[in-house]
């Protein structure tokens, strides 16, 4: 009975070590992983990471990871020549194989989504209408059921129109971004000449770019905290 309780608990202090090693490994991979993804995705600075599954160190003999999370409190992307901040920038790697001498590691998916705040949104477009100058102003809010809530605003002659508010859309095709507002929906201001220009203001054409390497902005959706959008790639180099 002594022998086999000194064994147990020689195996119980082996577990143990065995375990804080693996703990320590994690630690030591997730800090270099976020070294090396902040200068291959070309973030401005690293990320916070989190490498997914017990064992890691089975996973580094198979060098291949299940799952690894990156995450950004706040990542600048670009609107045209304007930037965008997305705010609690997330990105899930799997299936990351790691190169033989684990100078490199490349994910077979990447998946992700961040949030860019209405007021965000508004600061950055007004800039791009500052620099047209054609007098046009929009406002960002939610106006309910993943619908954009735009307070517009036009200049006539030198002179300042509140036109109003109006529910409207934000599209995204082909990684050209437009706003969709029922002209139905654009307050009357009894200036017909308003009302085109106002139309035509909306219907220009944005392009959101600068994301980390690798991926691509899939969607845009209105909700009660900002614009959420998602990205993905696949083939993606970590680092």
């Amino acid at each position: 009975m002594r022998a086999l309780r000194i064994s147990l608990i020689v195996v119980g202090v082996l577990l143990l070590l065995g375990i804080a090693a693996d703990r320590v490994a994690v630690w030591v991979a997730q800090n270099e992983v976020a070294s090396r993804a902040r200068s291959t995705l070309d973030l401005s600075a690293e990320p916070d990471v989190t490498i997914q599954g017990f064992p890691f160190l089975t996973q580094v003999f198979n060098t291949r990871l299940d799952h690894v999370d990156l995450g950004l409190d706040s990542y600048e992307a670009s609107v045209d020549d304007q930037t965008l901040t997305v705010e609690d920038l997330e990105v899930e790697l799997r299936n990351v194989e790691v190169s033989g001498d684990f100078s490199g590691a490349t994910a077979e998916t990447a998946d992700g989504g961040g949030v860019v705040s209405y007021e965000e949104l508004s600061r950055a477009y007004g800039e791009l209408l500052a620099v047209a100058g054609n007098g046009f102003a929009v406002e960002f809010g939610y106006a309910g059921d993943g619908r954009l809530l735009l307070t517009l605003q036009a200049s006539v002659m030198g002179q300042n129109v509140d036109v109003g508010e109006a529910p409207g859309d934000i599209v995204l095709e082909d990684g050209v971004v437009t706003l969709s507002v029922d002209e139905a929906d654009i307050p009357d201001t009894g200036r017909p000449e308003l009302q085109e220009a106002v139309q035509e203001q909306l219907d220009q054409e944005r392009t959101i770019s600068g994301l980390p390497e690798g991926l691509e902005l899939d969607s845009l959706t209105p909700t009660e905290e900002g614009l959420a959008l998602t990205i993905s790639g696949s083939q993606v180099s970590v680092g």
